[in-house]
């Protein structure tokens, strides 16, 4: 089913008149990211203005808001000029968006007109009339000067998020503060929060609906095959456990034989809003990570394949961008899951050094190049990771410069061989 946000998310020769039927029908009325319009109207520039200042969205120029059989009018091919004159007209500076015409076979010369706006793309802010318009839930509204004091000193309000770091990943630590644990592979994200979602905890409905996404997500899958591949099979689906608070969430997962003082696999899904009540920009921070214990469950290593650990990262990435974890994550939120960015970066821990860690591969140590037990890696903002093709691409530089800081060659090749022989 086509949402907002996966329109949003189309290429451009993607957007299709099924899609644009698809959205309406299901009656997802005016928000943060979405508008209709019958016609062009001044109000469109205004509204452009407005979400560029705010997370982007949707504005379908052709669309009436009246209840009728079909919302889909359409409007003559002259309005994509007439939305192109009114943005540089209007817009302080001249700006205009995206728009991607969607023709109606049954109408001569009639279309839907797509309106994307990407509020990285636009320059911030975008005045009217020397005032700045925001989007609110369902209309615009205007700045005040501490919103518009916001609004200059970022570039973008998803820009925002891209300076957070989560914090240092850690490999878990027995007694004598030894690693307990083979290897750490963890992801992450901040999720920006509507400011009436600021004042409320986390609620129980909204973080089990998480735990459902999750349960039926490629992270799922992924582990529960990986523990049926060594015999071990048995699982507890994504739980609360540990430390859970009213603003902090954890979730475990777990697989491996039953009764065992220690899964082989476990993964841990977390949920933080790390700010005060009431703070007027909070995130909240979400990580996955995936621990592997082959080591202390079996006393042996299991070998870590390439293909092993890139579909494991695959996973994890495919995870936090799937459509269900994503609706999950933005009712949590209080936002739209079209302004929800994407994972931020890698990070790989090991018990070992990496040359031990990936022995195998056909990979070759490099003498005296010294190694590594880790890797913090930053994901290319102009990587689309809901499409497969460009997440593996994503993935194949991440485990180049892996293998590279810790001395090993040879991982382009693998790569190479691991893509001739994937389905």
């Amino acid at each position: 089913m086509t949402s907002a946000a996966s329109l949003f998310a189309c290429r451009p020769a993607d957007v299709t008149l099924e899609r644009v039927r698809e959205l309406v029908a299901i009656g997802q009325p005016e928000s943060l990211t979405l508008e209709y319009k019958e016609k062009y109207t001044p109000k469109v520039p205004v509204s452009v203005a407005a979400m560029a200042n705010s997370y982007g969205g949707l504005i379908l120029v052709g669309v009436t808001e009246r209840s009728v059989d079909d919302r889909i009018i359409g409007v003559p091919e002259d309005a994509i000029v007439q939305i192109v004159n009114g943005c540089h007209q209007t817009l302080e500076p001249p700006w205009e968006p995206e728009i991607i015409p969607v023709p109606l076979p049954d109408s001569i010369g009639r279309m839907i007109l797509v309106v994307r706006v990407d509020p990285a793309k636009a320059p911030c802010p975008l005045l009217v009339q020397g005032a700045a318009p925001i989007r609110l839930h369902g209309r615009n509204a205007v700045a005040d000067r501490a919103g518009l004091a916001r609004l200059i000193n970022e570039t973008a309000p998803q820009a925002a998020t891209a300076g957070l770091r989560l914090p240092p990943a850690d490999l878990p630590m027995d007694g004598q503060g030894r690693p307990s644990a083979d290897f750490l592979v963890r992801t992450g994200m901040f999720v920006p929060v509507d400011a009436s979602a600021t004042w409320r905890p986390l609620s129980e409905r909204g973080v089990q609906a998480f735990a459902d996404a999750l349960n039926n997500s490629p992270l799922h899958r992924d582990l529960f095959q990986w523990c049926a591949s060594i015999g071990e099979g048995g699982m507890n689906p994504f739980h609360r456990s540990g430390f859970n608070r009213a603003r902090k969430v954890r979730l475990l997962w777990q697989g491996g034989p039953d009764g065992a003082p220690v899964f082989p696999l476990e993964a841990v899904a977390r949920i933080d809003l790390p700010d005060a009540y009431g703070t007027p920009v909070s995130h909240l921070q979400v990580s996955l990570q995936v621990v592997a214990r082959f080591q202390h469950t079996f006393g042996r290593t299991v070998p870590l394949s390439i293909a092993r650990l890139h579909e494991l990262i695959d996973a994890l990435t495919a995870t936090l961008v799937d459509a269900q974890v994503t609706e999950a994550l933005a009712a949590l939120a209080g936002v739209d899951p079209l302004v929800l960015p994407q994972p931020l970066g890698l990070d790989f821990l090991s018990s070992t050094d990496m040359p031990d860690l990936l022995a195998g591969n056909g990979l070759t140590l490099v003498a005296d190049a010294g190694t590594s037990r880790g890797a913090n890696l930053l994901a290319d903002p102009g990587v689309d990771q809901r499409d497969p093709a460009e997440r593996r691409e994503l993935i194949d530089s991440w485990l180049q410069q892996i293998s590279l800081d810790s001395g090993l060659l040879g991982m382009e090749k693998v790569l190479e061989q691991l893509r001739s022989t994937s389905p």
